[in-house]
């Protein structure tokens, strides 16, 4: 894995924690509000699979 792919994963993460928490923070602001509905957000692996050139130690 190079550099930049790992880069990538990393602004991924931080990404997909970013939109959870503001996902956290609007349910909690708004659950006293009448008629709101909250929010939720399900993550899920994201695997490449790529053939070959990886090996596992």
């Amino acid at each position: 894995m190079s550099l930049f792919s790992s880069m990538r994963v990393s602004v991924a993460g931080f990404r997909a924690q970013a939109k959870r928490m503001s996902t956290i923070a609007d349910n909690v602001s708004n659950s006293d509000t009448m008629g709101y509905k909250a929010r939720s957000l399900a993550f899920t692996p994201q695997i490449n699979c790529r053939g070959g050139g990886g090996q596992l130690r």
